[in-house]
């Protein structure tokens, strides 16, 4: 079936951009980006040494043959590399040094050596962060699952059910309807507990081992994120962030659920939230730059008497408000103040505004998926606000 998921052309353009980093040679290991430029996500690394790509795959050589768009090679252990090594004159060697273990490197190093390792992690993200049309198009397959659940769960809940208990029937949902039960993120020490984080009342505003405005209590110490066994009460907000998944591409919606009637400020929060949403869809286009729309949403949220609740609360907020979405949750560009590179066509972006309030010790807020257009971005989770 993969062969299918992307003509040839579409490839000849990723292995053109990956071919104009300026290294002698690079080394791929991390799995979308396998999956990006050979069309394969098997076990293996891919090197390429000039113009020249090769797919090394460890197990399942005939199904990697059969996936892969590039030359496919078994790799039958790491000793492959000494071969490369013997093979090549390696010079300046890129490899994906923001998420690949040091011992990796170290042997990397000592076994190709003499070699000049650079990172080029960034280039590699970069390239990844404006989709084409086609993976524009399952993107928007994965969003149509994320707006179904929330169709499917929604008048379900009530008081008394457990955070734990929604979580599973929206799960339960995703999957039948084809979702491959995993969500690839590129941070050090971050674990996704669940395809839908429910929260509810106070566990929405819990900080703990997600860095994101919510992160929920969880259900054991060792990963303290996600949804808990706390039961909803009347008259609280029940915040549910789903991921769609569609032939490993992402779609990111959040949204607000109020139980019975809960406090006014809440109620505000949502409706701030909502008019931010509304400013993206109209700014966050191609040209503007995420550093310059990130103050300005900075500022809406100021004019609204919400700065200190704005994506976090007090001392724990976070400095982001949207983050790029595709093979992996955490892409570029980033909405945040740092992030200098203007925004293009087709980059796609989940913009979450959320707000952490003291009394009631509670979050609200939505998040939405958006393709940058040259006029207004395009939302593509549709689940009423």
């Amino acid at each position: 079936m993969s062969m299918d998921l992307f003509d040839d052309s579409e490839y000849e353009r990723r292995l053109k951009n990956l071919n104009n980093i300026e290294v002698d040679q690079l080394i791929l290991f991390n799995r979308p980006d396998l999956f990006y430029y050979s069309g394969t996500g098997l076990d293996g690394v891919l090197f390429k040494s000039g113009k020249e790509n090769v797919r090394y795959i460890r197990r399942n050589i005939e199904l990697g043959k059969n996936e892969s768009k590039i030359k496919t090679e078994f790799m039958p252990s790491f000793r492959t590399f000494r071969d490369i090594g013997k093979n090549n004159n390696i010079g300046k060697l890129g490899l994906e040094l923001d998420m690949l273990p040091y011992k990796t490197v170290k042997y990397l190093e000592k076994t190709l050596n003499p070699v000049n390792i650079v990172d080029i992690s960034e280039q590699l993200r970069i390239i990844r962060s404006v989709k084409s049309d086609k993976e524009q198009y399952y993107m928007k397959i994965a969003a149509k699952q994320t707006d179904e659940s929330f169709e499917d769960v929604v008048d379900l809940i009530k008081p008394g059910m457990t955070e734990l208990e929604i979580s599973a029937k929206i799960e339960y949902f995703l999957r039948r309807d084809g979702h491959p039960g995993y969500i690839n993120v590129r941070m050090f020490q971050h674990n996704l507990t669940s395809l839908s984080y429910v929260m509810a009342g106070d566990s929405t505003a819990s900080l703990n081992s997600v860095f994101g405005p919510v992160s929920g209590q969880g259900n054991c110490r060792l990963h303290k994120n996600g949804p808990s066994k706390r039961k909803i009460k009347n008259n609280e907000v029940v915040l549910i962030d789903t991921t769609g998944v569609y032939e490993g591409y992402t779609a990111d919606e959040t949204r607000s659920i109020f139980i019975g009637k809960p406090k006014d400020n809440l109620y505000h929060g949502l409706e701030v939230a909502k008019e931010i949403q509304k400013y993206c869809e109209k700014n966050m286009i191609e040209g503007k730059k995420p550093s310059e729309l990130y103050i300005e949403l900075i500022q809406m949220a100021n004019e609204y008497g919400l700065s200190e609740n704005f994506m976090g609360y007090k001392q724990d907020r976070v400095p982001f408000i949207g983050h790029g979405i595709g093979l992996e949750l955490d892409e570029f560009p980033i909405i945040t103040e740092k992030y200098e590179r203007e925004l293009k066509e087709g980059n796609i972006i989940a913009v979450e505004p959320k707000f952490i309030f003291d009394n009631p010790k509670s979050g609200v807020g939505i998040e939405d998926s958006y393709i940058v257009r040259k006029g207004k971005a395009e939302r593509i989770t549709k689940h009423p606000w």
